[in-house]
């Protein structure tokens, strides 16, 4: 009787989202290529590319802004983004639009900007790392740092990079002024195309993309686990 009774009410949920979907379509046609899931209370969740809403099941209320979880205090928002970020083929990472620090075996890509405060909490972390090659993809956003897009070609232009970069990011020693055929451009594409909207980002073998300042201990149980699979 139990599964019964589980069994249809599975199926009214079932119901009543297809027929909330079909409303929803009908009203909003740009949203038939959205993916739509059901999020908090009476609320759906509609993530289409970089845009994420939230509008409610009889579609009269509306909700375009961070959504947090008070209880969790967490970004609803922020895990969708995560959740839905298309993961990265890493045939498009290209190690010479990069900056490359250490030598070891195990690999990961960083899309980090010069002038960004939380990029050079991570530059510090990235140094703890063993056995790890980092591979620095310069990615200037310049509506929030009008220089970093000189200071990182400035540092790409040098005769060492690595030695640029760290000393730009950990001890604030201005690189010299050059100019010369760089690999911004290409990052920003590369970042568009993936949804890396901020930065720092860390971006690992098996495409997945974890941003923000991350602990080198996370970094390293993270490279770990991927290890065993």
């Amino acid at each position: 009787m139990r599964k019964l009774i589980l069994a249809l009410s599975l199926a009214c949920c079932a119901q009543a989202h297809a027929d909330f979907l079909q409303d929803l379509h009908t009203k909003y046609p740009q949203t038939k290529d959205a993916v739509v899931k059901k999020a908090f209370g009476n609320f759906y969740s509609i993530v289409r590319g970089n845009e994420i809403i939230y509008i409610n099941d009889d579609l009269s209320i509306l909700i375009n802004g961070d959504v947090v979880d008070l209880k969790a205090n967490r970004s609803l928002t922020n895990t969708l983004r995560e959740a839905n970020r298309p993961k990265f083929d890493l045939s498009d990472l290209r190690e010479s639009d990069a900056i490359k620090m250490g030598n070891g075996t195990r690999r990961i890509f960083v899309f980090s900007d010069p002038d960004c405060p939380y990029c050079r909490q991570l530059q510090g972390e990235l140094g703890k790392l063993e056995n790890v090659s980092v591979f620095v993809l310069p990615l200037p956003l310049t509506g929030l740092h009008p220089n970093a897009a000189t200071i990182a070609e400035n540092i790409w232009c040098a005769s060492d990079r690595s030695a640029a970069w760290n000393g730009y990011l950990l001890r604030g020693v201005k690189p010299a002024e050059k100019a010369c055929s760089n690999p911004l451009v290409r990052n920003a594409a590369l970042a568009a195309k993936y949804r890396v909207l901020g930065t720092p980002a860390i971006v690992f073998e098996d495409g997945s993309v974890v941003p923000g300042a991350v602990p080198a201990s996370a970094i390293e149980a993270r490279l770990a686990a991927l290890a065993k699979k």
